[in-house]
């Protein structure tokens, strides 16, 4: 293993060290761009004779047929099925985790309503490597997403062995994701195909996946035609260490990565040289009892692009990291949390020595595909966020177009565009015909996007069904902080994620934002019930909430009869920073905005924050209990009346 003191080091070492980018990829942008051009020209045929002169196959079909999914599933050990989909699990919970709201809609003040879609990219390419080995690790890192995000298409390039199959774990994963979709081709012209299209093959929108350097370049020429997102090239890792970590745990770390291929690095950054002779005696241990190939890759890298470099404070070595962005970086030091903070450029930080590498690889959950060669300075691991796109929103009122066209005119007339200042300045404003009604900005099955604007107050609410938001308590915005944690109450305990802001016009009462808000929030559950009921739902329930001494029970029906009941009595004036009475406000305004009959019994409690608590925690749990399937009801409500 190379061993090197930092200070003693050239700026050019550094440097070279820093860069790491491959050397020969001007060398064989001929060859693929050449590559690129028969997939183009020629199509299907361009296919079959590359990968019989580059992969030595030859195929009969292109792409896998059903029988040869079968034939995976048996030749799978159960043992190794059993792994593979705990890991599919595990992944599909964490990027479950990472999904944005479907829409978000925000009045920004002044007639100005914008927000986002989401949306998923119609079709992707996932391109899973062979030449290496067997990696289905890799179809799980790409499809799990891809499935999470709701992609429609889902097409897997992967190179064939000789003897014209498809590697049986790789379709053992596709057949668990449900992606039939899989092409024998590899390298440069599997880029190509996915990019342009062939005969039988219908081009994609982006290509994802970690490859060759001809599969590399292959995207980076074909940039201009599809999307190409992260490019993941040669593995690497940095481990971060000090005198407290064992030294075998160190040395495990510091191999990993380096068996990839001799064109890895791996680096130990430590300010101890008495650790680093102990984890060379245990790197020539553990070498000792390695088999070729993977040793001769290790025993290159650690003398190449690898090994030791002994720092005299940990500022240098948080310096370098930083610089350096790694794919992978191992924290064994004794108080890794706090050395977290102060690291801002990596792929993935591991902590503590029960972290290994592989356990992100392989079934921890967080993406195993990582960006290299430094991009983890702009680039994140790949993730459901890969596979979606997002659509700005935008509606101005007709005051808005008023306050604002002067503006626009001015900053249009300043870059020379006269027809944007027309667009703007000679507009016929379509004035709303009244303030005080409800405009819906989208709606569907399980989420709306609505506004309610009045003299008094406009209120903003999105509500959409689906894995938590993880900025949940963030977009609950009112000017009373109890009621933002009675309605984040209402989200946990209904499964909806709700997304709010108030603003008031004139004077600023807060019996108005709790009156108007319940309002609003009643109008956009009944929009929901309304579609649910053409499905079939319940559409009423009741449901009893405990915390601590206090209890209570909600009961509530969507049936087109506007009533509030409550035995609570107001003898609590105060909770927090609200009038219990502007909470009674809230319930009242949504039964009037729901037109649903709600009522409320306490039943016990003498703190007030419990009380109400137990309330909105039963309230939310009865408004779960009104989306339940029931075909029973499919097409009408919960009363005979069919209101």
């Amino acid at each position: 293993m190379k061993i090197r003191r930092y200070t003693e080091m050239t700026k050019e070492e550094i440097h070279e060290l820093l860069s790491r980018h491959p050397k020969n990829l001007d060398e064989i942008k001929d060859s693929v761009a050449k590559i690129i051009k028969r997939v183009s020209e020629e199509g299907d045929r361009a296919l079959f004779e590359l990968e019989r002169e580059l992969d030595h196959c030859e195929l009969t079909t292109l792409r896998v047929e059903e029988r040869e999914f079968e034939e995976a599933e048996k030749a799978v050990e159960p043992e190794l099925k059993r792994s593979i989909e705990l890991a599919i699990e595990n992944v599909k919970n964490y990027q479950k985790r990472l999904l944005p709201p479907p829409i978000w809609l925000e009045s920004f003040g002044n007639g100005i309503i914008a927000g986002e879609k989401v949306s998923a990219i119609q079709s992707v390419g996932l391109y899973v490597p062979r030449g290496k080995g067997s990696f289905p690790s890799v179809m799980i890192m790409l499809g799990v997403p891809a499935r999470v995000a709701g992609v429609k298409r889902i097409v897997v390039a992967t190179p064939p062995e000789r003897s014209g199959k498809v590697d049986e774990k790789v379709l053992f994963v596709c057949n668990a994701l449900g992606i039939k979709e899989v092409y024998k081709m590899g390298g440069a012209q599997a880029i190509a195909a996915l990019a342009l299209g062939t005969q039988s093959i219908k081009k994609v929108s982006k290509i994802l996946g970690p490859g060759s350097a001809y599969v590399n370049v292959a995207k980076q020429l074909l940039a201009g035609r599809v999307d190409i997102g992260l490019i993941a090239g040669p593995s690497e890792s940095v481990v971060v260490a000090d005198e407290t970590q064992n030294p075998l745990n160190v040395a495990l770390d510091l191999l990993q990565e380096a068996e990839h291929g001799p064109d890895s690095t791996s680096l130990l950054l430590t300010t101890s040289q008495t650790l680093v002779e102990e984890v060379r005696k245990e790197l020539e241990q553990i070498l000792s009892q390695l088999d070729e190939p993977r040793k001769g890759f290790v025993e290159t890298v650690l003398k190449e692009r690898g090994g030791a470099i002994v720092f005299e404070t940990m500022e240098e070595i948080v310096n370098f990291v930083n610089e350096f962005a790694p794919e992978h970086l191992v924290l064994d030091v004794k108080d890794a949390f706090s050395l977290l903070q102060k690291i801002e450029n990596a792929g993935e930080i591991l902590i503590g020595p029960n972290t290994p590498i592989s356990a992100g690889n392989y079934i921890a959950g967080p993406n195993a595909v990582l960006p290299t060669g430094g991009f983890a300075k702009s680039m994140s691991p790949l993730s459901v966020r890969d596979f979606l796109k997002t659509t700005s929103i935008l509606s101005l009122s007709s005051d808005a177009l008023l306050f604002y066209k002067e503006y626009i005119e001015r900053l249009a007339k300043s870059e020379g565009f006269p027809l944007h200042a027309l667009s703007a300045v000679r507009r016929v404003p379509v004035y709303e015909d009244s303030k005080g009604e409800f405009r819906v900005l989208s709606a569907s099955e399980r989420s709306i996007s609505v506004v309610r604007e009045s003299r008094e107050s406009k209120v903003s609410l999105t509500i959409y069904a689906g894995e938590r938001d993880l900025n949940l308590k963030a977009n609950i915005s009112t000017p009373l902080e109890f009621l933002n944690h009675m309605i984040e109450t209402i989200a946990w305990r209904s499964g909806f994620n709700i997304r709010v802001s108030v603003n008031l016009e004139g004077y600023k009462l807060m019996h108005v934002v709790a009156e108007d808000t319940g309002i609003t929030m009643g109008y956009a559950f009944y929009q929901l019930v309304q579609r649910g009921f053409s499905k079939g739902i319940e559409g009423c329930g009741s449901s009893i909430a405990v915390i601590d001494e206090a209890r209570a029970s909600v009961s509530l029906s969507f049936e087109g009869r506007s009533l509030y009941v409550s035995n609570l009595k107001t003898s609590f004036e105060r909770v927090e920073d609200m009038l219990s009475a502007d909470l009674h406000n809230f319930l009242s305004g949504f039964a009037q905005g729901g037109r649903c009959t709600l009522h409320v019994v306490v039943e016990s409690g003498s703190d007030p924050h419990h009380v109400w608590e137990a309330v909105f925690r039963a309230f939310g749990e009865a408004l779960r209990e009104c989306f339940k399937q029931n075909s029973f009801r499919r097409g009408t409500t919960p009363g005979v009346k069919g209101v």
